[in-house]
């Protein structure tokens, strides 16, 4: 393979990789997001009463605009479980599922992460070559 098909091949090789790498920054930011979301939901649950009681809040309408409501304690929660469904949960179930959820994002975060580096190190060594052949050095003399 000649030097140009060479530079084309590993060019076009470092393309891909910094499309990937762009993939993952995204789904670790929208994992990210999710954490603090059900990390959002279990302090809001903590903050329910439990049993009989009203908490005062507001409830937002959409547009800006929110509303002061009342909400009680409840000794059930509707649950999202996946497409679309829903289920009824106690309380401590809820809480349990809260926290297992919020246990595989983080596994989930930590996975992406480690693909991350990866990518990046293959993707700076790619990148050394590609600029030492730039350059007109042999590879691997860098």
């Amino acid at each position: 393979m000649s030097d140009q098909q060479e530079l084309q091949t590993l060019a076009y090789s470092a393309r891909i990789l910094r499309e990937y790498l762009s993939e993952l920054v995204q789904r670790e930011t929208l994992i990210s997001r999710l954490i603090a979301e059900h990390r959002a939901a279990l302090d809001s649950m903590n903050n329910l009463p439990s049993g009989e009681g009203d908490i005062e809040c507001m409830m937002p309408l959409g547009g800006g605009v929110s509303v002061p409501a009342s909400v009680s304690g409840s000794a059930k929660y509707l649950v999202a479980v996946g497409a679309g469904v829903f289920m009824k949960k106690d309380r401590s179930s809820t809480i349990e599922f809260l926290n297992r959820k919020l246990q595989e994002l983080e596994a989930a975060l930590r996975d992406i992460s480690a693909q991350r580096g990866k990518v990046e190190e293959e993707l700076a060594k790619l990148e050394d070559r590609l600029n030492s052949m730039y350059q007109g050095e042999p590879a691997g003399s860098a």
